[in-house]
């Protein structure tokens, strides 16, 4: 849209929106002949109820209450006045000639419950048009081992896919809202902490790259700045009071161009009405593996490797007879082996996964008080989380401090006030990533089952110098020379001014800041070092950086209603927001002993420190209009104003409407008496994303060095090209809903179907090279997302004492690429996935395995990829039919996207007892178990997986059919990366919680002096049934790059964990 005309259009929006709020106070202020007065407080305390509304029925005459509760208004000697107050059940008053009525309200838990968060304000959840889910506090029963907010959403909202990439200390959480949308750009949705846009989730945890040489003398700087921290537990899980997730373009278009992927809207308590409340709670417990691995025994392990090394020798020239004088290094087998029936009896011999996990202790103590004292209200917290990791080496250590004020200084005049910190560090173990740069968890699995921990003289045993072993680095100085220490600190204010103009006339503006310090601190020393390499230089590398953040907001809200049946919400706003970060990272090399792990005691091999900033100026209107409480509609309208996008479209507007039909309320539907409620909705609108690198519009320099005359010069030289037209990736969503309450709405559905245009995807172009550049960014890519959502909320049984509700979610969604720069253009998200015309985002197009060779003729029936293929070896898909199996035969063969996920809560109560269950599942996605290149890959030297046992061995020994035979040789493509002998199904099931609670009876608390007392016990992670052979089917090394989802290289495993707690209300 041209700025000039939105400009005209913003200021008829306000000349009108003035012209109706004046036209209605002036209304409002007309006269009466009676003036009443009194106060209005509330029944379960006898406070007073600040600003609580007292209209004159069927006229717009109102006023609100003072801080004292009282209120004076004018009105008819025979009229009737309503009484409210947000939480309370409303009261009609008749008049009849009084000049004083005192008033008393009573709680309405379920109005408490009804009142719904939206961006910039608050609605009723029965006027909802867009797709909303509020997640209350009955929703949120506090897990006692989630760091993170992210964690207790898990399976409770339809269409919101939250998976738990790594169960380290403090780890990374992905949560995908109606699907991937971007291939370049983020895809993790905006999260909004008390009207805060605090950003989005991950920052930075992708641990592909980190798992290799990270700690080389070269990349370790830059791979201290690879973030193991969920940014997202600086907000303590105790602390919140409502979720809310916004998922269609009608709720997210107030966000405007950062809405593309959802949005997240986290309210945390405040002093509530009534005197003063301190609650305890604390919680201890225990966390363990929940799965180990099936590992080949010792016998089974001697006769694999034996196998391997015999069929390797023999495809040589040699004979599998033939001693290991006679043989290369790599097909010599240990004597022992030839006779692996002496290992029968031994057990499991040494089990290096128990060398590895352990039992980790977690406990968490968190202590509030809330209340209102006369004209303030307020709510302080303060806790303090332990996590001791399953894998040695990690832990993690977090407080949390939270102070909510807010103070009615007159009538009209509300001041608010909101300070939070945290500050967290802990030690992370060096747990993913391939064998030869020191994975942890790889190098424990490869290991040698049948030789010791340590050898005779106590020191760790070590096959590196024995050719008929495993280079594999003991595990235990994996865990004790590599150090991964980091901390992050947060503090949080948000402050804003609140003044009623006129009855329902609000202006509200407020000014936060948001800063944070993370610094890592990574060390290797000189005893551990890489590939093949026994001990390489000592290396060091730090990063620190630096986040400051303000926002400043400025609404003005009118609610009124005009006479019995139009009820008019409108807002206007003007936000700005800037964000600042620094870098400084810094590596090391050459240290002369490694008793100091410090920068200053090596030689500073690399380094870097740069400032990088984005701001965003933004205005935005709303308005909700219904209409006899059945005909509701909402248009919404942001234009946004980015400093990361081109000159010439800084710009950007994003409008939205959408509309709801209440049928329940027509008279023909009264007959339908089961029928509680029934309500149809549609939305439209466009949203964005600008989720994109902060100078990806502008041409950029860089630093080149060349050699001149034998001399080093350094010289500045473009290194991109700019975009003046680059603009954001817009979504134009469209959604259908209907709501459904039966039986007195002891029974509801919410039904969902939507379709997302994802367009202008922000992609890479290659250049011709006579340019100067290999590439340039621009807005050429389109994607879409299409589904459904079912949501049943079921009170089944009330029975006196007894009640057992139900909550189940379901979902379905199928993403789909529909242009890129070109038909046949293919763009590689990982070694293993793509973006394809046609297909999902990171579809994996792999070498497709179709079975195994049984006979010769099959061999000789079939495309081959070597001359000497024979039985036992891989058949493979020759997709582009040429008759030749080459890596040009990769084809797309899944994704890692599920059919459908879904959720079921089932809460029983039964006088003081409450049992909470939790489960949720996915099926139909796939995972590449990148692990399986060390532990499937049947080479015949690390150890495997159990299910290697039941590999092709000889004709009349074919195995299941799946795994092909044991040879140190890849001539067959037999353990090459990249094919689907390592792409799994990763469906599960999962009892995620079980939590079991019990409130003593009153008659005891009271003798306690206390308000309430109970006790928990809580099982989180309890069981998960998968086929997938990998600890976890949600880990993903990948961590928060959503486009590289499904890729497993042996990430931190989900913690199972057993907690006992009491919770104390004083």
């Amino acid at each position: 849209m041209n700025p000039n005309l939105f400009h005209r259009l913003r200021l008829l929006l306000v000349s009108v929106f003035a012209i109706v709020v004046a036209s209605t106070v002036a209304l409002a202020q007309s006269g009466g002949k009676v003036t009443i007065g009194g106060k209005i407080t509330a029944e379960e305390d006898g406070q007073p109820l600040i600003g609580a509304t007292v209209t004159e029925k069927g006229t717009t005459n109102g006023t609100t209450s003072d801080t004292e509760g009282a209120f004076k208004l004018s009105v008819s000697p025979n009229a009737t006045v309503v009484v409210s107050f947000i939480g309370y059940t409303p009261q009609e008053i008749p008049v009849k000639n009084r000049s004083s009525i005192n008033i008393t309200l009573k709680t309405d838990q379920q109005q408490l419950q009804d009142v719904v968060v939206v961006g910039y304000g608050t609605q009723r959840k029965k006027d909802l048009t867009g797709s909303i889910v509020n997640l209350s506090s009955k929703d949120l029963v506090p897990v006692p081992s989630a760091t993170s907010v992210d964690q207790m959403m898990q399976g409770k909202v339809a269409g919101v896919q939250i998976t738990q990439t790594s169960g380290a200390p403090g780890g990374n959480v992905n949560v995908v809202i109606r699907g991937i949308s971007s291939i370049t750009g983020g895809n993790s949705p905006l999260y909004v902490v008390d009207g805060y846009a605090i950003g989005t989730g991950g920052g930075g945890s992708d641990l592909s790259s980190f798992s290799s040489s990270s700690y080389s003398a070269s990349n370790i700087a830059s791979s201290s700045g690879t973030n193991r921290i969920n940014p997202l537990s600086t907000i303590n899980p105790s602390d919140i009071e409502s979720i809310q997730v916004l998922k269609d373009a009608s709720a997210t278009a107030i966000y405007g161009s950062r809405g593309a992927n959802g949005v997240v809207i986290i309210t945390t308590k405040r002093g509530k009405q009534g005197k003063t409340t301190i609650n305890f709670e604390h919680s201890t417990g225990i966390q363990q593996l929940a799965k180990k691995l099936d590992l080949l025994t010792p016998r089974e392990y001697a006769q694999y490797v034996a196998e391997g090394r015999d069929n390797a020798w023999v495809f040589a020239g040699g004979k599998a007879t033939d001693p290991n004088n006679l043989r290369s290094t790599a097909t010599q087998v240990k004597p022992g082996f030839r006779t692996p029936d002496q290992f029968a009896n031994s057990g499991y011999g040494t089990d290096w996964q128990d060398l590895i996990f352990q039992q980790g202790l977690v406990q968490n103590y968190q202590l509030a008080a809330s209340g209102t004292s006369k004209d303030v209200s307020y709510y302080v917290s303060g806790g303090y989380f332990d996590q001791k990791g399953i894998i040695i080496g990690s832990d993690f250590k977090k407080f949390t401090l939270r102070t909510n004020i807010d103070a009615q200084l007159t009538p009209r005049l509300k001041l608010g006030a909101s300070f939070s910190g945290a500050h967290s560090y802990g030690d992370f173990a060096r747990a993913e990533g391939h064998l030869q740069h020191r994975g942890l968890i790889s190098a424990a699995l490869a290991s040698d089952p049948t030789i010791p921990v340590y050898d005779a003289n106590g020191n760790y045993y070590s096959e590196f110098s024995d050719p008929t072993g495993i280079p594999v680095e003991h595990p235990l100085i994996i865990a004790a020379e590599f150090t991964d220490k980091r901390n992050n600190t947060n503090v949080f204010t948000n402050n804003y001014l609140q003044y009623e103009i006129a009855n329902g006339l609000i202006f509200k503006t407020s000014i936060g800041v948001n800063y944070s310090n993370n610094i890592t601190r990574l060390w290797k020393s000189s005893k551990v070092g890489l590939a093949t390499s026994r001990t390489g230089a000592a290396t060091a590398g730090v990063t620190e950086g630096k986040s400051l953040n303000w926002l400043n907001e400025n609404t003005l809200n009118y609610r009124h209603r005009f006479g019995e049946k139009h009820d008019l919400d409108a807002l206007v706003g003007y936000t700005v927001q800037k964000n600042t970060d620094e870098i400084l990272q810094a590596g090391a090399s050459d240290f002369p002993t490694d008793d100091v792990p410090y920068l200053a005691a090596g030689a500073v091999t690399s380094g870097t420190n740069y400032k990088s900033e984005w701001s965003m100026m933004s205005w935005l209107a709303r308005v909700n209009y219904t209409l006899a409480g059945k005909y509701m509609f909402t248009a919404t309208i942001r234009q946004d104003g980015s400093s990361r996008f081109g000159r010439e479209n800084r710009w950007g507007t994003f409008p939205s409407f959408s509309a709801a039909y209440r049928l329940s309320d027509e008279s023909f539907m009264k007959p339908v008496s089961f029928i509680s409620d029934l309500k149809i909705r549609a939305s439209y609108g466009i949203s964005g994303n600008n989720l994109i690198p902060n100078y990806a519009s502008q041409g950029l320099l860089g630093i080149s060095r060349n050699v001149s005359n034998g001399q080093v010069i350094s010289g500045v030289v473009p290194s991109s090209l700019a975009n003046t037209v680059l603009t954001w990736e817009q979504s134009v969503q469209t959604n259908i809903g209907l709501d459904l309450s039966l039986f007195q709405n002891r029974l509801s559905f919410i039904v969902d179907a939507y379709r997302t245009h994802k367009k202008d995807l922000l992609l890479n172009v290659i250049l011709p090279a006579a340019s100067g550049f290999s590439s340039s960014l621009q807005n050429i890519g389109e994607v879409e997302n299409k589904g459904i959502e079912l949501t049943i909320n079921s009170e089944n049984i009330r029975k006196g004492a007894f009640q057992w509700n139900t909550d189940f979610n379901i979902s379905w969604n199928r993403n789909k690429v529909l242009a890129l720069n070109s038909e046949t253009a293919r763009i590689q998200t990982s070694d293993y996935q793509v973006a394809q015309v046609g297909y999902p985002i990171s579809s994996f197009r792999l070498l497709n395995i179709l079975g195994v060779f049984q006979t010769q003729e099959e061999v000789n029936a079939s495309p081959k990829q070597h001359p000497r293929v024979q039985p036992g070896d891989y058949r493979y898909q020759d997709a582009d039919g040429n008759g030749t199996i080459t890596q040009n035969d990769r084809t797309i063969v899944g994704n890692p996207w599920p059919d459908f996920t879904w959720g079921m809560g089932n809460r029983f109560t039964y006088k003081g007892l409450t049992l909470n269950i939790s489960v949720n599942g996915s099926q139909g996605n796939e995972i590449y178990f990148q692990g399986g290149e060390v532990s499937l890959n049947g080479a015949g030297v690390q150890n495997q997986l159990g299910i290697m046992a039941d590999r092709w061995k000889s004709p009349t020994d074919p195995g299941a059919g799946t795994m092909s035979r044991s040879i140190r040789n890849d001539y067959a493509f037999g353990f090459s990366a990249g094919t689907t002998k390592y792409l799994f199904d990763g469906s599960f099931v999962r009892i995620r919680n079980v939590n079991l609670a019990y409130a003593l009876p009153q008659t005891v608390v009271s003798k306690l002096k206390l308000q309430a007392l109970s006790v928990y016990v809580d099982a989180t992670n309890l069981y998960t049934f998968t086929k997938y052979p990998g600890y976890d089917p949600e880990g993903s090394t990948t961590g928060d790059n959503i486009a590289r989802s499904g890729i497993d290289f042996f990430a931190y495993p989900n913690p199972r964990t057993y907690t006992i707690g009491l919770r104390v209300t004083f």
